[in-house]
């Protein structure tokens, strides 16, 4: 190669150089797609690379709105990292303000009325929600409202109790009860006949569900059997007649042994419950004991680990009586 070609040779590797630096610079400083956000979207088409120094902007979703006072835009970075834009650029929107319903309260379940939030309601005593328990913030177009009509606390009330057969209930006057009103039942006296007794519950009241607290009461006659006990006798409830509740005790004569309960009372279906005991001679069979519960192994008090139910055993001791055992055998032996 002549000298005369040498400067034109480097000064085309100097091109080169130069180009490959710009190129690899360019290519180093260059972004990539601009990052994704949940509540704001980029605006326009994004491109698969950017050069340092352009900007891109964002703009909230629907069901989010832009704090002024913060931007959302970006900008790529001479590191190839796109600037951070801040989170609450863009805040969820909140549903409209619900307040607590006349007699009741208002239980935000997440704390707040946001997009994708809940809100409950709950009656006080005596009401009874009528309506949707749980609203949800939804989004509606580019808005946010509540999935339904806010629901009302209404008082609790009852029709009047059913009536019964050879029986009234008091005050029996009224078109309706009030929460937690009490009705009274009572049976009628039926001339020529036996006493009718009560069977159920004297007194029911107005429930947290619109109805009454319990079934209506009978009034029906309850006759149940002399008690009569073989080997034994009865120690209380003497009487001719026994009716509803009537209760009697029995114990056996000496050398017998009870089988059953000492008491009974006549119940509603004019039987003895529990039935009547029976007096045996020989005593009833024990009942079976609860199974033992297991207890853990106690180490000894003197901590030795070789000893065995709290008994320590001394080996030491062993040895030397074993050793003289063997020797005095042997002098026996000569």
């Amino acid at each position: 190669m002549s000298l005369q070609h040498v400067p034109d040779h480097f000064s085309a590797q100097c091109f080169l150089v130069t180009v490959l630096t710009t190129l690899l610079s360019t290519s180093s400083d260059a972004c990539g797609k601009p990052p994704w956000y949940e509540s704001m979207k980029l605006d326009g088409s994004p491109k698969m690379s950017y050069r340092t120094g352009e900007k891109v902007q964002y703009s909230c979703r629907p069901g989010y709105i832009k704090d002024p006072s913060l931007t959302t835009s970006s900008v790529c970075a001479a590191n190839g990292e796109w600037s951070p834009i801040p989170q609450k650029a863009c805040y969820k929107k909140s549903c409209p303000r619900q307040d607590d319903p006349i007699n009741g309260d208002i239980n935000f379940l997440n704390g707040s009325s946001e997009f994708g939030t809940q809100i409950q309601y709950v009656c006080n005593a005596g009401f009874f929600l009528i309506g949707e328990e749980i609203l949800h913030c939804l989004l509606v177009g580019s808005d946010v409202q509540w999935s339904a009509d806010p629901p009302i606390c209404s008082k609790i009330l009852c029709k009047p109790p059913p009536a019964i057969v050879n029986g009234e209930f008091s005050p029996s006057q009224k078109d309706v009860f009030e929460y937690h009103e009490v009705a009274t039942y009572r049976c009628n006296r039926v001339s020529g006949k036996d006493e009718l007794s009560l069977v159920g519950e004297s007194q029911i009241y107005c429930s947290e569900n619109r109805t009454w607290s319990a079934k209506p009461p009978e009034c029906k006659v309850v006759k149940c059997p002399y008690p009569v006990i073989q080997n034994g006798r009865l120690t209380s409830g003497f009487s001719k007649k026994y009716s509803y509740k009537a209760r009697v005790m029995f114990e056996c004569n000496r050398g017998f042994f009870l089988h059953g309960s000492d008491t009974v009372v006549c119940d509603g279906n004019s039987t003895w419950q529990p039935p009547i005991p029976t007096c045996g001679s020989k005593p009833p069979p024990p009942t079976k004991p609860p199974p033992p519960t297991a207890t853990k192994a106690t180490p000894s008090s003197t901590g030795d680990p070789n000893s065995t139910n709290g008994a320590s055993l001394d080996f030491g001791d062993s040895k030397i009586r074993i050793i003289s055992l063997i020797m005095m055998t042997v002098l026996a032996l000569q």
